[in-house]
């Protein structure tokens, strides 16, 4: 797939999450975080930033665009002090499956990485503290090459 094809299919994705996020955020928070409270409020303002990241990455260049994650991308981090890598894809809660490195974009490993950028190293909290890492490579499965 060349480079303007792919930026041209990612930015159409983007846009029907937009359009999902906008239309059924409620639904959505109501699915998710059935009572009124401090995480559903947290979730609401992640969203919302989310909303205005994606929108803003729409009017960048594809370089910048595809060097954002996002919900749906497969990102590989590298673990800095471990010298080892995992990779994940972001998607939405119904479809996390954890075994398959799946995870929700609502997660907390997902949280931290969601809106992150190619070559950024940022500390991931773990239970038993805090680790650094680097986004070393954003892909996006499920695409024709």
């Amino acid at each position: 797939m060349s480079h303007s094809i792919h930026s041209s299919a990612l930015r159409e994705r983007l846009v029907r999450q937009l359009i999902v996020l906008g239309e059924e955020k409620q639904s959505f928070l109501d699915a998710y975080f059935p009572m009124h409270g401090k995480e559903r409020i947290q979730t609401h303002r992640f969203i919302t930033q989310y909303v205005s990241f994606t929108e803003d990455r729409l009017s960048a260049s594809n370089e910048e665009l595809e060097a954002s994650v996002f919900v749906g991308c497969e990102v590989t981090i590298d673990y800095l002090e471990y010298r080892t890598t995992d990779t994940f894809e972001i998607v939405f809660p119904h479809e996390a499956e954890p075994d398959r490195n799946r995870i929700s974009f609502l997660s907390p490993v997902g949280m931290q990485l969601l809106m992150g950028h190619r070559d950024e190293v940022i500390p991931v909290a773990i239970p038993s503290g805090e680790m650094r890492v680097r986004i070393s490579r954003i892909g996006y499965p499920n695409e024709e090459s």
